[in-house]
């Protein structure tokens, strides 16, 4: 059961202005425009422009999913640098581990254009007097997904040119928008909304209520971001794009946990949701850590155009796993994790007490959420919280360039960006 929001019935669209300029027309005008241009407000109040509205928001979403979910998978050593550190690169500075506020402006700034634009889209189409309960519901789902970006990546929350706040500002917001989207949603539009916000619950270590949402999405339940080869290298799965022969080739799994998991003796034939490809190439330059690395690319993601999931019941059956290991049953938490395993026909996990279920559950969650933006959330609240287990070394900083997983440190979380420092006020 998958599911892509996308088309006039609000997806994600081409550029937000001309979309809704678009849409701004009367219905019966050729809607073939090129390049129209901005368009005044007074258009966007129109019950009309509803559909345009959820498209700007879904669009932006997409593109702030799109840098963080990149960045961070080279934090998280999801993918090793192999290559340019230019366009679609990984920066000597998170080939190293570190997320520094001179590096991370587009990150930070498309994230905050995304949630505004969803909260701003909300307003206007509540305010044209004929609303739609399918395009606000949309529109609000698009929106809490915008918040929950930001809740699971960035270390505090700013919201409007405010002062600085707890990042727990970003998940109550992102809650309260999967509220209203699952009231006014139906189909996967209200499934994705419980979905959701059962992840943001579990972000919270509000175990009972993610529990209570998880368990109502059924197994086979995937919700995508939609991504297109054809529009530009903005609506292209940046993941994927980075990492094609031409002109990148941008990240490999070598020196990655999948490379040892997908080619051990134990998984001989691999795993079918990590996919990669081994070659004799090189990436397309020398990288600071370990000068020409080989070339193995992913393929979970086989174009630019491939969607990215947001929400599945996979994920859905980890949450329940986690609530078990947090109230002591790890036998509990195993034989969730090995019935997701048996449903691909991989060896089911081994544990013998709690460490080493968490440790299972710490490589689960990695290999069915694998570059799909998540990784470094986990990360963090399994700091946070002091969690037992182990992550694999290649995941955690060696401090050395030299040996290991080549990260000299890790940080967490994205912080706030210069650019926002230097236009805000309300911030020292």
């Amino acid at each position: 059961m998958k599911s892509t929001m996308m088309g006039a019935a609000g997806g994600i669209g081409r550029g937000a202005l001309a979309v809704v300029a678009v849409a701004a027309l009367p219905s019966a005008c050729d809607v073939s425009v090129v390049n129209p241009g901005r368009v005044q407000e007074d258009f966007l109040l129109r019950a009309e422009a509803q559909a345009a509205i959820v498209q700007g928001i879904g669009r932006a979403a997409s593109e702030a999913h799109n840098w963080v979910g990149y960045t961070s998978a080279a934090i998280t050593r999801e993918i090793h640098p192999s290559g340019s550190t230019g366009s679609f690169g990984i920066q000597v500075e998170w080939q190293n581990g570190e997320l520094d506020y001179e590096t991370i402006n587009t990150h930070w700034n498309l994230s905050q254009r995304a949630r505004w634009w969803g909260d701003d889209g909300i307003a206007k189409i509540e305010e044209t007097g004929a609303v739609d309960p399918t395009m606000l519901g949309k529109a609000y789902l698009w929106a809490g997904y915008a918040y929950r970006l930001l809740g699971e990546n960035f270390c505090d929350a700013v919201i409007d040119g405010g002062p600085r706040q707890p990042r727990s500002i970003y998940y109550e917001r992102a809650i309260a928008r999967f509220d209203e989207a699952q009231r006014l949603g139906s189909g996967d539009v209200a499934m994705a909304a419980v979905a959701a916000r059962a992840s943001v619950k579990a972000f919270l270590g509000d175990w009972t209520g993610a529990v209570a949402d998880a368990t109502a999405v059924p197994d086979d339940f995937v919700f995508q971001m939609p991504y297109h080869s054809t529009e530009g290298t903005t609506t292209h799965n940046r993941i994927q794009f980075a990492s094609q022969a031409e002109p990148y080739k941008a990240h490999t799994q070598k020196f990655t946990k999948y490379e040892e998991y997908s080619l051990s003796d134990n998984n001989p034939n691999g795993d079918p949701r990590v996919p990669f490809r081994v070659t004799d190439e090189t990436g397309d330059a020398a990288v600071q850590c370990c000068g020409q690395v080989p070339w193995w690319p992913q393929t979970k993601y086989p174009d630019p155009g491939a969607d990215i999931p947001l929400s599945k019941g996979a994920e859905m059956r980890l949450i329940e796993a986690e609530a078990m290991l947090v109230s002591g049953d790890w036998q509990g938490a195993l034989a969730k994790i090995n019935t997701l395993r048996e449903a691909v026909g991989v060896e089911p996990a081994m544990a013998s007490n709690t460490a080493e279920a968490w440790t299972a559950l710490k490589r689960e969650r990695g290999i069915v959420l694998w570059l799909e933006g998540r990784r470094l959330g986990d990360f963090f609240r399994w700091n946070r919280d002091n969690t037992p287990g182990e992550r694999h070394p290649l995941e955690v900083p060696s401090g050395s360039q030299d040996e290991g997983s080549h990260l000299v440190q890790q940080d967490l979380c994205f912080p706030i960006s210069r650019s926002e420092i230097e236009t805000n006020d309300n911030l020292s």
